[in-house]
């Protein structure tokens, strides 16, 4: 690894300390701190890429930059939200299985989406555009389910929802595996208007989250992730509305 290549590593090497830590706080109850830590490890994902690109000098470290991040985020957004979500889950482990298999399945569809992500990402079309994500990322996933972790023990302030937990958690796991469309983070440009859009979408989210972040950041999130589904069953409208007119 070249000195240059260390320096977004040790952005990975912090996204995969947050994911350490925040399984570390989950174990011993303190859910709402565990949280955090996810979402401070993926603030620390979505930069080390771009840290990557900036500091690229040629050499091979891209590949290696892409096994070694896919890696942490299997720890950080794979296994700590599993571990977070089954303690959660705490009230309904007398039924056994049922906790420890969804929290499992959302750790397997986790890999799984790393997986087919490392299989059709190409690190020498870095400055390409971006196409638009096929399921939801990992790190999305992560987000909500933290987010929802938040709001549930600050604004509810009332006893846990296990049962409302468990169907997330389910539903975020189909989500990665899913065939939905979800859009890359938004390029810094204005050259079109779907970059414009973008950005401003992008840009009113963060400024609502920044201001109420409590109290906004699970619904926002929660709107990103239903919003593959929802932009799919646009298009499956509007494509058989186009075929009967012809």
């Amino acid at each position: 690894m070249t000195k240059r290549a260390a320096v977004p590593s040790l952005f990975t090497i912090c996204n995969l300390f947050c994911g350490f830590l925040s399984i570390y706080y989950a174990s011993r109850g303190h859910l709402v701190p565990a949280s955090w830590l996810i979402v401070i490890a993926g603030f620390l994902d979505a930069f080390d890429g771009k840290i990557a690109r900036l500091f690229d000098d040629g050499s091979d470290d891209g590949q290696f930059g892409l096994q070694f991040d896919s890696l942490a985020d299997v720890c950080s957004f794979g296994f700590a939200p599993a571990v977070l979500m089954l303690h959660y889950f705490e009230p309904l482990l007398h039924i056994r299985w049922l906790p420890f298999l969804v929290a499992f399945v959302y750790l397997l569809c986790g890999a799984l989406r790393l997986a087919r992500f490392n299989v059709h990402h190409d690190v020498d079309d870095e400055d390409a555009v971006k196409p638009d994500f096929i399921g939801l990322p990992i790190p999305v996933a992560a987000a909500t389910l933290a987010s929802y972790i938040i709001f549930s023990q600050l604004v509810w302030e009332s006893t846990r929802e296990p049962h409302v937990a468990l169907s997330l958690c389910a539903f975020v796991a189909f989500l990665m595996m899913s065939p939905f469309d979800y859009p890359s983070f938004p390029r810094f440009t204005f050259e079109t208007a779907r970059d414009r859009f973008r950005l401003a979408l992008s840009f009113g989210a963060l400024v609502i989250v920044v201001v109420a972040t409590e109290e906004a950041f699970f619904p926002v999130a929660l709107t990103f992730c239903l919003s593959g589904a929802i932009r799919w069953l646009v298009h499956i409208v509007t494509d058989r509305e186009v075929a009967d007119i012809h």
